[in-house]
């Protein structure tokens, strides 16, 4: 009845409008209907696809989410995208998934925009922080704390100890559950400290180990074998290589790079 209502209150503006010419306006008007009556199916699609997931119907609760999701309803969009990752009532589908979540996302959905945050996360930072503020604006925990843990370390943002304590501060006031060394200056530059040594004792073991498969594959490309490019980063094609000398020489063939191995390759001139 409501719907109905509204509706016909809408069309009535229009005809007069018509009348009184006002072409801009009516254009205006017929555009806002147009999203009004996009919002009312919405939301009866979002109710449909409610019912059915309660009931366990899941190709149904699909169906209908669905319908709701291509008209923009943010919330419709997260949950066909976690139905498309669990399979639930269509065929599982990482790639649909990630782009529903984006979708929702870009639409304001904090949960969607927290997920997406951390897909963006390992490869893409600055990418991340900003889905991770859209969320916090809208008072999500866990984006405020991971938004004061990339403030703290500097990832995908200048590094700052003042941003990243208030970040802290307000994911704790929404009842996230921030470590206590988090939450006072004194403590939180120790913790800074500590993420820099750890980080910094990661990277040298990276460039470590990008020197020794480098060195590896070098040895190998001498000898014959052919594990890709020389420029040390281990794939299919060096592990193969490793494998193929391991066999040719009695040595099991796990394919990994150490400096075992490499002492081996050297032997062979």
């Amino acid at each position: 009845m409501l719907k109905n209502r509204l509706m016909t209150r809408l069309v009535m503006l229009l005809s007069l409008l018509v009348f009184a010419g006002c072409a801009d306006v009516v254009d205006s008007v017929k555009s806002g209907i147009q999203q009004s009556g996009d919002f009312i199916k919405a939301s009866t699609e979002k109710g449909k696809g409610d019912t059915a997931y309660n009931k366990g119907d899941y190709a149904r609760a699909f169906t209908a989410y669905q319908s709701a999701a291509e008209l923009g309803e943010e919330r419709s969009q997260f949950i066909l995208a976690n139905m498309y990752m669990a399979g639930e009532g269509v065929q599982r589908d990482p790639k649909k998934y990630f782009y529903w979540m984006e979708q929702s996302a870009d639409n304001g959905y904090p949960s969607a925009n927290y997920l997406v945050g951390r897909a963006y996360l390992p490869s893409h930072p600055s990418v991340a922080a900003k889905y991770f503020k859209n969320a916090a604006d809208k008072e999500h925990g866990s984006s405020m704390y991971m938004l004061g843990w990339m403030y703290a370390v500097g990832k995908g943002v200048p590094q700052s100890n003042a941003e990243a304590l208030a970040w802290f501060r307000r994911a704790k006031a929404q009842a996230f559950p921030v470590e206590a060394q988090l939450l006072s200056e004194s403590s939180l530059q120790s913790y800074v400290k500590q993420e820099n040594t750890r980080h910094a004792k990661t990277r040298g073991k990276k460039q470590t180990q990008k020197k020794l498969v480098s060195a590896i594959q070098q040895e190998l490309t001498r000898l014959g074998y052919k594990p890709g490019p020389v420029d040390g980063l281990f794939g299919s094609k060096t592990r193969t290589a490793i494998q193929s000398f391991q066999r040719k020489n009695g040595i099991e063939p796990v394919g990994r790079a150490t400096d075992e191995i490499l002492k081996k390759l050297k032997t062979f001139r």
